[in-house]
């Protein structure tokens, strides 16, 4: 296994049909749906760079997973279990070093040291006139002979991880085990050691440990190759609006459904309900407007700047809609924004405005600047968001140059003030 990632950004949208990481050519290697690391960084060259690029596959790991465990998503469900089960335990042996057995068993018998609470419990009890007779004692006992076994098959998982994803945590190599992972014997006999130790312990811990090992065995049966994390190339929208929405979103978008229905011989019927991505309250003290309609759009246009890659027609309508929809109903001004992924270069900033969209008759007859709130409301702001600064944002990770942290409140705050100063 290779000590580095490659990222590697497809020429054009849809060239891959799942994003995530590939681990079946013997190499780490991470395909994303867009250039996400600055331009000539994509393979690392030294040890600052690497380091970078293990960071940050990382944090997509664990933003794939949080997304696609809230909106059931994802490739193959098997394979991203397992993936998550070896980043379990990989993460463990980190903090706690490796599986040692703890629990003791408590069984009939006068060999150990006598359990007195569980034979008062269960032992029959008799009285000869003079003392108290025990019909059995209960002791307790280290099972030496399974603990060996099952830290052996700890050993033996703990290194298959390593090997898979190790490198994305500086671990490289474990202790051996006498058990192989490629023996589809050894493999099957440990499933039936560990499903059996689940059926009898009751500590948490060991529980959620024998389930991870569990799922890292029954993922390598009958296979010859190792572990992805897939993800389908056009559920990644789901991801960006989710990363929107954390970031920017300050309201609950339940409260802000545009609902539509009939009136027909006088009776009222309900059609659907138009749910918006995102609200944000302007976080400035510009005034107008009071809200924001933020539409997440997961296209290419800051990636190749080609007008096709821009939200068409119905999606500019249905913004300009909660404008006024919402606008009339809640008594407040709300603006729409559609805000696209783009990769930044080093001295741009990270949110930037660069148009709107609007009726074709209005980009006609209004100025790019106006004052009147009507006119206002029938334009779509299009602004762009560095996916990478989101990330980040996302994380509690971002900083500017000067080493000051970029939090979500800062996010707001540029995106409105882009929007103010130039719509």
């Amino acid at each position: 296994m290779k000590s580095k990632v490659e990222f590697i950004a497809p020429a054009q949208k849809g060239e891959y049909e799942y994003i995530g990481f590939d681990l079946e050519a013997n190499a780490g290697r991470f395909t994303f749906p867009c250039r996400y690391i600055a331009s000539g960084r994509e393979n690392a060259v030294d040890a600052e760079q690497e380091k970078e690029q293990k960071e940050e596959a990382k944090k997509i790991v664990s933003l794939i997973k949080r997304v696609q465990k809230e909106f059931s998503l994802g490739g193959s469900g098997d394979e991203s279990f397992q993936f998550y089960s070896m980043v379990w335990l990989i993460r463990d042996y980190i903090d706690n070093g490796y599986y040692t057995e703890t629990e003791r068993v408590v069984r009939r018998g006068d060999q150990g040291r006598i359990d007195w609470k569980h034979t008062l419990r269960h032992s029959g009890i008799y009285f000869d006139g003079n003392n108290l007779l025990y019909r059995d004692f209960y002791v307790q006992k280290n099972r030496l002979d399974e603990a060996s076994l099952l830290a052996q098959i700890y050993k033996c998982c703990l290194a298959y991880s390593a090997e898979c994803i190790g490198f994305l945590y500086n671990v490289s190599q474990t202790e051996r085990s006498v058990f192989r992972i490629d023996s589809s014997a050894d493999v099957g006999f440990m499933c039936y050691h560990v499903q059996k130790e689940l059926g009898r312990t009751f500590n948490s811990y060991k529980q959620m440990l024998l389930r991870h090992l569990l799922t890292i065995l029954k993922g390598r049966q009958g296979k010859t190759r190792a572990v992805s994390l897939c993800m389908h190339d056009k559920e990644f929208e789901y991801v960006f609006e989710f990363l929107v929405n954390s970031v920017f979103g300050t309201e609950v978008v339940q409260d802000f459904y545009n609902e539509y229905g009939y009136k027909i011989d006088d009776k009222r019927f309900s059609a659907s309900k138009l749910r918006p991505d995102t609200i944000m309250r302007n976080p400035t003290m510009n005034g107008t407007p009071d809200f924001y309609v933020i539409d997440a759009k997961y296209y290419n246009y800051g990636y190749t700047g080609d007008p096709r890659d821009l939200p068409q027609a119905s999606a500019i309508a249905k913004q300009i809609g909660y404008n006024h929809y919402l606008s009339r109903r809640e008594n407040n001004t709300f603006y729409s924004i559609f805000l696209l992924p783009f990769a930044k270069e080093a001295e741009e900033k990270p949110v930037k405005y660069i148009g709107y969209a609007a009726n074709a008759s209005s980009l006609l007859s209004c100025a790019d600047k106006v004052d009147k709130e009507d006119e206002k409301m029938d334009k779509v702001a299009v602004c762009l968001v560095d996916l990478k600064t989101l990330v980040d944002v996302y994380f509690n990770v971002a900083h500017k140059k000067d080493g000051t942290p970029i939090v979500k409140a800062d996010m707001r705050r540029k995106l409105a003030e882009e929007v103010y100063s130039r719509f």
